[in-house]
């Protein structure tokens, strides 16, 4: 399925300001970031405010960047996250996009060994301006996952490092805790396009 992400710096858009009739969901950086350190990440806010995934065909939100997604639901449970990380990837440098994209959707089976999220998608850059490569969304189904399930074996954290290390710019990717507004939910077929 193919999704518009448009990146917003300073704001939260208004559900207004999404005109066309296709599936919106806003993802809004939470203020509070302590959760990350849990995790060894950075703590700081990430420097943007807001992500819109929008259709494609609908119009083009204003932000300050807009990318084309293709996106792959790993795997998914049911109801909204209470906790959403979302992880704007940047692929390492010298690293051809075809070799990466492949390493990327390969990265969703070990994930699914490792990690213990409700719902994991993958959102692959299809068209757009250069310095992202991916949008990656973990989602928990409660902060007690989020803190018992991230990894689920002793030796999870380290097989995860040691996989995302060969394709993720680690020190320009960057996470942020969001909370998921959903605007106007998938319904019909487009439902059946997000869940498999």
């Amino acid at each position: 399925m193919r999704r518009r992400c448009t990146l917003y710096s300073d704001r939260v858009p208004a559900p207004e300001e999404f005109p066309g009739s296709g599936p919106v969901s806003v993802d809004e950086v939470l203020p509070d970031q302590a959760l990350l350190g849990i995790r060894g990440g950075p703590v700081q806010a990430p420097g943007w405010a807001a992500i819109a995934w929008t259709d494609p065909d609908d119009p083009s939100p204003g932000g300050d960047r807009s990318w084309l997604v293709d996106t792959f639901v790993a795997w998914s449970g049911v109801g909204p996250p209470a906790v959403k990380q979302v992880s704007l990837v940047v692929r390492l440098e010298g690293l051809d996009a075809d070799l990466f994209a492949s390493r990327y959707r390969n990265h969703a089976t070990i994930a699914e060994a490792h990690h213990g999220m409700d719902r994991y998608v993958q959102n692959s850059v299809a068209e757009g301006p250069p310095g992202l490569d991916a949008v990656s969304e973990l989602c928990f189904a409660s902060e007690q996952s989020w803190i018992d399930d991230f990894y689920l074996l002793a030796d999870s954290a380290g097989v995860l490092r040691e996989d995302v290390r060969a394709f993720i710019d680690l020190r320009a990717t960057a996470s942020a805790l969001v909370a998921e507004h959903v605007i106007r939910p998938c319904t019909g077929d487009d439902a059946a396009r997000v869940v498999g």
